[in-house]
């Protein structure tokens, strides 16, 4: 991509032009120094998302990467500003953006979604050739395959995020391992979760609330990380009682690199069945807090 704005102007066309799409693209590019504190604009990213969760012309926020160094800038966000909303807002992201998209859908107007967002297409794309060598014809190497891939999906990925604002709903369901609870028949269904080690985060602190497992649903997904971290936070959630509490749980996808955790995060013991959500379902999905 040349510029930030040659992006934001592919943007608007795969979404067909009907929205005005606007992003700060020194904080989308802004480099990162782990070793120094990681960033040094906490304030500029606060102050970007509040200010579109306060503008009603606002339809949707849609994160571009998982938001690294992202959780510590939670304090900074004054989240009363959607208690004045008079239009629902969408936050669209996942990894260190699930605290966000959590704290938001809490609000009546908050819409939260879990989404891998556009920048993952092209490690989804790849990983899914490597997975999958029968797409891969006449000597196509994976990335190959995912450049040419690549554009058409990146339209269809906006054209699903109108979809989902503009009221019709996701154009796919999601494929869950359902490890816990009963199916639900119809009505609302409402979840918290997403990323499970920077969810945990917000346990004990004053966003727990947002996150509640009474009465809603957990989903949880982690990638790339050792199967004994991933059982420590599972742990974190045992002695926090979530899984009392909760309705029932679904797991996503637990991997590292190639290795596949599914089996390792599923600690539960009843049998796991795949349960679509989404809808062609049989049940709807609560927009409060809708995975795709």
């Amino acid at each position: 991509m040349s510029s930030g704005e040659a992006f934001l102007e592919l943007v608007t066309k795969a979404t067909g032009g009907a929205y005005e799409v606007s992003g700060d693209w020194e904080l989308m590019l802004a480099g990162e120094d782990e070793l120094h504190g990681g960033r040094t604009d906490d304030l500029r990213r606060a102050a970007d998302i509040q200010a579109a969760l306060g503008d009603d012309d606002a339809r949707a926020i849609v994160t571009v990467r998982g938001g690294a160094w992202f959780s510590r800038v939670l304090p900074r966000i004054d989240f009363s500003v959607l208690q004045r909303r008079k239009t629902p807002v969408y936050v669209f992201g996942f990894s260190e953006l699930t605290t966000l998209v959590n704290v938001v859908s809490d609000f009546d107007k908050g819409r939260g979604v879990l989404d891998m967002g556009p920048a993952f297409l092209t490690y989804g794309l790849r990983r899914y050739a490597m997975r999958h060598p029968e797409v891969l014809t006449d000597g196509m190497t994976a990335k190959q395959w995912m450049q040419a891939r690549l554009m058409p999906e990146f339209e269809a990925y906006w054209q699903r995020v109108v979809a989902m604002i503009e009221g019709r709903g996701p154009s796919m369901p999601l494929h869950a391992r359902h490890v816990r609870g009963p199916e639900p028949d119809s009505g609302d269904v409402r979840f918290v979760g997403g990323n499970l080690t920077v969810l945990s985060t917000l346990i004990g602190s004053q966003y727990e609330s947002c996150i509640a497992p009474r009465g809603r649903w957990l989903v949880l997904e982690d990638f790339n990380d050792k199967p004994e971290r991933l059982d420590r936070f599972l742990a974190h959630l045992t002695l926090a009682e979530f899984w009392e509490h909760c309705e029932g749980v679904l797991l996503g996808d637990f991997h590292q690199d190639d290795r596949d955790l599914q089996a390792a995060s599923n600690r539960d013991e009843h049998a796991a069945v795949c349960l679509p959500i989404g809808p062609d379902a049989g049940h709807r999905v609560s927009p409060r807090f809708l995975p795709v």
